[in-house]
């Protein structure tokens, strides 16, 4: 048992009796379930231009198909499927998530119009923009806490390399199917047959989760389901979990537009083309995302050992510092200046988002770990999506020419990334005190 204090907020420890050996099996499936959430996710990134071409769009519906038909399932429905994963069965709900990710991709392939190509990013958005908080709850059960910075490095260096793989896998599909336009089907524009390729994968590859079986819960301090306890538990670490929210949602608008925007950068900055730029691209991304990872997972269970409030979170802090003159990768004169300035960027954001997710499942309890990672999610996916489509793309209409928007990235970066820095800063200062279990007398 452990006492809980408004004060410090201290949340309970596995005691030994508690010990239980980390299921590998589990988290390498975890591992690649979100792989394929975040190739599927990312797959239109790199062929947005080619869709824009066919479906005859303009900047502004870009924007709503990149950002905001992902955002409004993720802000509409990933507080309800976190409270569902904190409270009830979580191996289904996976199962379901993955369905719609890979129904919604295969319809991305058959779309007419613009709104066809909304409502089928939509499907999939519901999918791919709610599950993280499935994963990760599930992972803290099949894993001891001091292991779990290495074990979300496993997650992060899937997701990043679902990300890497939409670069790599949709830019060079899309080269291929474009050189041999009767390879798959006859007729069909190369960057829908990319996503029907994916699509029907990714639906293979949602078999596999029915063998999760539902783990046991550990470190639960309170087994109330009702809506007021878990809103009273959240106030009662608000100056921990709101400047955490800050610099997530400041730090999410410098990654959104690099996620949302680098391709097009790429097409009318530096004349790539996808078949060119996507190979190159996913191993930026891949590379980041796994040297970053290794960082984050390493440093955020060494940093949880200092003699200081919030250690856990200190990589983080010096890694969103290290992030902002990164953010000048959009104006680099040539395209390997571009690359390597990135590569450091997403390496700073795979160690902060990996510190954060990591930080929430060491020092919150049980019943409040999802909710509180899909709050995360929300602002992340929002922030990243329609909002920082609708700032870049007014503010490149500001700056004449093709550089436009890759200085609008630019001082989108920099200046959120202080705002960030303060943010983690804060959450650092304010981190609940991890109690230690009560030894018997």
């Amino acid at each position: 048992m452990t006492t809980v204090t408004a004060d410090d907020a201290e949340v309970p420890t596995s005691p030994p009796a508690e010990f239980r050996k980390t299921k590998w099996g589990v988290v390498w499936l975890l591992t690649l379930t979100l792989f394929t959430a975040l190739t599927v996710g990312g797959l239109l990134a790199p062929l947005q231009e080619a869709a824009k071409l066919d479906l005859h769009m303009t900047d502004v519906q870009l924007a709503m198909i990149v950002g905001t038909a992902t955002a409004i399932p993720t802000a509409l429905l990933a507080l309800p499927i976190a409270w569902w994963v904190d409270h009830k069965t979580r191996n289904r709900m996976l199962v379901f998530l993955a369905s719609l990710w890979a129904i919604g991709t295969i319809g991305t392939a058959f779309v007419t119009d613009f709104y066809g190509l909304f409502a089928a990013r939509l499907v999939a958005g519901i999918g791919g923009g709610t599950a993280f908080p499935v994963v990760v709850s599930l992972l803290a059960d099949v894993c001891m806490p001091e292991k779990r910075g290495r074990s979300m490095l496993l997650l992060s260096i899937g997701a990043w390399g679902g990300a890497a793989a939409a670069f790599a896998i949709g830019g060079t599909l899309f080269g291929y199917l474009e050189a041999h336009p009767s390879a798959f089907i006859a007729g069909m524009a190369p960057w829908r047959e990319t996503h029907l390729l994916v699509g029907i994968g990714a639906a293979i590859l949602t078999l596999p989760l029915f063998l999760i079986r539902e783990p046991k819960r550990y470190e639960v301090e309170q087994q109330s389901v009702a809506l007021i306890p878990t809103l009273r538990a959240f106030w009662k670490r608000k100056m921990f979990l709101g400047p955490l929210l800050v610099g997530n949602f400041s730090g999410a608008l410098a990654e959104g537009a690099a996620a949302l925007w680098m391709g097009s950068v790429l097409v009318r900055q530096y004349h790539q083309s996808p078949g060119q730029f996507g190979g190159w691209v996913g191993l930026v991304i891949l590379g980041s995302g796994i040297v970053g990872s290794v960082l984050g997972g390493f440093t955020a269970d060494w940093a949880q050992k200092l003699k200081m409030r919030g250690g856990i979170l200190l990589p983080a802090v010096v890694a969103t510092a290290i992030s902002i003159p990164a953010s000048a990768y959009p104006i680099m004169p040539t395209v390997s200046g571009f690359a390597w300035v990135l590569f450091a960027l997403l390496t700073g954001g795979a160690v902060v988002n990996l510190v954060n997710t990591a930080a929430i499942a060491v020092l919150l309890p049980n019943e409040e770990r999802a909710t509180s990672i899909a709050a995360l999610k929300i602002v992340a996916t929002v922030v990243g999506g329609p909002i920082t489509g609708a700032i870049v793309v007014g503010m490149a209409s500001l700056f004449e020419g093709p550089t436009g928007m890759g200085i609008s990235l630019t001082w989108l970066g920099v200046v959120t990334g202080f705002i960030s820095l303060g943010g983690y800063w804060l959450a650092m200062a304010n981190a609940p005190r991890k109690a230690e279990a009560e030894t018997p007398a």
